[in-house]
């Protein structure tokens, strides 16, 4: 990755990750806003690299190991974990969790979420395709590159994993629902809540970056993380 693709990284990152918090912070995002987010965002990156791969040529002179056809395989069976996750994002961030407390309000607001009603959900959302946009347009210029390696199970698809069930953790402890488990920081409950996800995010999104900081094309950096 040359420097100017780097900074578009790190560019679109911190974007990405200040107006998420941003949400938290002013616009009373809960955890499902997070969540559900994080699960878009792979999302938009695997439909992204899948993208990448097919505009791949492989010369049929040249076989190597790692072929279009296994990329698209693993690429496969990334969407599979994430259609998963989304089915236990959805029911039970989405809608057990506040209906176990009553909360109204933040189920109306999942709502929006999920129907595309909410600004700054789709805001983030946008900073992310835009980010897409530029490594797809990056990849066309270097079509004849090897596809790297990587496997089925992403760095940014186990951070999501991890984010699922601390999220869960989470909330037991600090709902009040068990009461030897009870633990609350009053006001500040939901930022300590909804916080650490996106600092491990972030660090999980500055490592890929900077570990590929060598590498030849856009392609390399979401091959393995």
């Amino acid at each position: 990755m040359n420097k100017a693709q780097r900074n578009i990284n790190i560019i679109m990152m911190l974007l990405f990750s200040a107006y998420a918090i941003y949400s938290i912070v002013y616009d009373n995002a809960n955890l499902f806003f997070i969540i559900y987010l994080f699960w878009f965002d792979e999302l938009i990156r695997n439909i992204s690299l899948l993208i990448q791969v097919k505009m791949h040529r492989e010369d049929p002179k040249n076989i190597r190991e790692f072929t279009k056809r296994k990329a698209i395989s693993n690429i496969k069976t990334r969407f599979f974990f994430l259609f998963i996750y989304s089915v236990f994002i959805v029911l039970v961030f989405g809608l057990f969790f506040h209906l176990a407390q009553d909360e109204k309000d933040a189920l109306v607001k999942n709502v929006q979420i999920f129907m595309f009603h909410d600004i700054a959900f789709n805001v983030c959302l946008m900073i992310a395709i835009v980010r897409e946009v530029l490594q797809i347009r990056s990849t066309s210029l270097n079509r004849q590159e090897p596809i790297p390696t990587f496997g089925a199970m992403s760095g940014h698809l186990i951070t999501l994993h991890l984010s699922i069930i601390f999220g869960a953790f989470l909330w037991a402890f600090t709902s009040g629902k068990f009461i030897n488990f009870s633990f609350s920081l009053g006001s500040l409950n939901k930022y300590a809540i909804i916080l650490p996800f996106f600092m491990i995010k972030f660090l999980v999104d500055l490592y890929a970056i900077n570990h590929n900081e060598k590498d030849k094309t856009l392609l390399d950096t979401l091959q393995n993380h």
